[in-house]
């Protein structure tokens, strides 16, 4: 049996074990709270007064101190009001409840003692899960998102004098039949946001088979082009062949943006962000006094799509270096340093030029070269050497064309491929952000495979970073293929759509 109430706090998308602990002593009426909390913590101590009043507990004369354990580490949030109160009961009576082990209170408190949801309850239960704890309190919320966690017993109780009866091994006062309180869980339609689906899409095949491949392995596309080339049309398609969220990614989607305080349905579908060009470094990568996430995290499983890529300030784009290659986007502040995940597919476009006609056959270009180069190189070398696909879109006739594949038959290929990476490293990661090290555990090429990457590599005077690049696009392109092994027709796909991006990118520098 454990001496401590815990509770779980949350540092960014990572949950912390809160040992709380309370002492009562005979002094000037009074309740401190210590341990580095925030504003709304200090608050909780009026609740708790109050609770204890309608619990008729006799607090004149008592001097209150509860602590929240680690206390060199700055708590926030009111989740920790129900272990609060538990702890200052546990403190006041003389017959101390037997909590059992790996048992966490998570719960905010009104004046009257019941206990209530808090913004970030879904992410904070589902860490508590995460963290090991077998009994988890919570107020009375649907729990059929948790399902899946059979092993965990989540006891939803209406308010104190219940959980109190609970703990003593009463009959609880808690009636099955109670109004559950809402989640805070918004369900709409998840394709209110319109999308174009490919097969309304004629012509530019080779724009096609790149974002087949970007979605199947995770990889990041930038397009150029003049005006009206089909860019921005390619991109909303885009989304629609992305594969299904599974249920660990559905409530890993939900709960950044619970943190975020933005409204998300429960859909299966990856996000889709599409942030104005006006948008701040603190908007894209996050940030704010106590760190949320930005449109990167908010994009995790999805898709970033940055229109206008080249309006956006170089400062902005510069951000997304370390994010693309890791999957995370770290946001450091004087508060505290958070990380959160981002797992994106970025899709950017951006004209060849400010007035957007650079190289194009139907109008000419009205910009001088130094405007046309201070506009491109604002999309800088070590950006382009984390995309893997660079395409210079052009005007076509499509009306003669004929149509394409629909979405749902190339979703089943990114599926299918999706799975097949999964398994492979045994874990949720794709090809493009899997770590080195477990990539190359996994995936294992032929020397002449590798002899071939790496004089062409020395060649076109790739970096290393663009060489691994390589690795990782032709091991997406066998799984799109089905291949157990990387073959080497893929070996040589990747290389043409690696060096086609250097040659594309120096040319639109020029």
């Amino acid at each position: 049996m454990s001496n401590y109430i815990y509770s779980v706090g949350m540092s960014g998308l990572t949950g912390q074990v809160i040992r709380v602990e309370a002492t009562v002593r005979e002094d000037k009426e009074q309740c401190i709270i210590i341990g580095l909390p925030d504003a709304s913590i200090k608050e909780s101590k009026e609740r708790i007064l109050n609770c204890l009043h309608a619990l008729k507990k006799d607090i004149d004369m008592k001097k209150i101190t509860i602590h929240l354990s680690p206390a060199d580490v700055k708590k926030q949030g009111t989740s920790y009001d129900a272990a609060m109160l538990l702890a200052v009961l546990q403190a006041m009576t003389k017959k101390p409840f037997d909590i059992p082990d790996k048992t966490c209170f998570i719960a905010a408190l009104t004046l009257n003692g019941e206990l209530t949801t808090f913004h970030s309850m879904i992410p904070t239960i589902h860490q508590a899960i995460l963290l090991g704890f077998k009994r988890i309190y919570i107020p009375p919320i649907e729990i059929s998102l948790f399902a899946q966690a059979a092993d965990v017993d989540l006891i939803r109780m209406p308010d104190m004098p219940s959980l109190l009866s609970h703990l003593s091994g009463k009959p609880s006062l808690f009636d099955e039949d109670l109004t559950l309180l809402a989640p805070e869980i918004v369900y709409e339609d998840h394709e209110r946001v319109p999308h174009v689906c490919f097969s309304a899409i004629r012509g530019h095949d080779e724009a096609k088979r790149a974002l087949l491949l970007a979605a199947a392995g995770g990889h990041h596309v930038l397009m150029s082009g003049p005006p009206g080339c089909g860019k921005s049309l390619l991109a909303n398609a885009f989304h629609t062949i992305l594969p299904d969220l599974a249920h660990d990614e559905m409530l890993e989607v939900y709960s950044i943006y619970q943190l975020a305080k933005q409204a998300r349905s429960l859909s299966e579908r990856p996000p889709f962000r599409s942030p104005h060009h006006s948008s701040s470094e603190g908007a894209i990568i996050g940030g704010g006094r106590y760190p949320k996430p930005g449109e990167m995290s908010l994009a995790h499983r999805g898709v970033l799509f940055l229109d206008e890529l080249g309006h956006f300030p170089r400062r902005v784009i510069d951000t997304l270096r370390q994010p693309l290659e890791s999957g995370f986007a770290v946001v450091n502040r004087v508060e505290g340093s958070d990380q959160f995940p981002a797992a994106i597919n970025l899709i950017a476009a951006t004209n060849p030029c400010p007035c957007g006609y650079y190289g194009s056959l139907e109008k000419y270009c009205t910009c001088g070269d130094k405007a046309r180069l201070k506009y491109m190189q604002k999309i800088t070398g070590p950006i382009i050497d984390r995309v893997d696909f660079v395409l210079e879109m052009k005007n076509q006739g499509v009306l003669a064309q004929p149509t394409a594949v629909t979405s749902e038959e190339l979703r089943k290929l990114t599926a299918s491929a999706r799975t097949c990476q999964r398994i492979r490293y045994g874990a949720n990661y794709t090809n493009a952000i899997v770590p080195i090290k477990l990539f190359e555990e996994k995936t294992h090429f032929s020397t002449a495979q590798l002899a071939r990457i790496e004089t062409v590599s020395f060649q076109e005077k790739l970096s290393s970073r663009a060489t691994m690049k390589i690795l990782r696009l032709a091991r997406t392109i066998s799984d799109v293929a089905g291949d157990d092994q990387v073959t080497d027709t893929a070996v040589d796909e990747a290389l043409e759509w690696k060096i086609s991006a250097s040659h594309t990118h120096s040319s639109l520098m020029r």
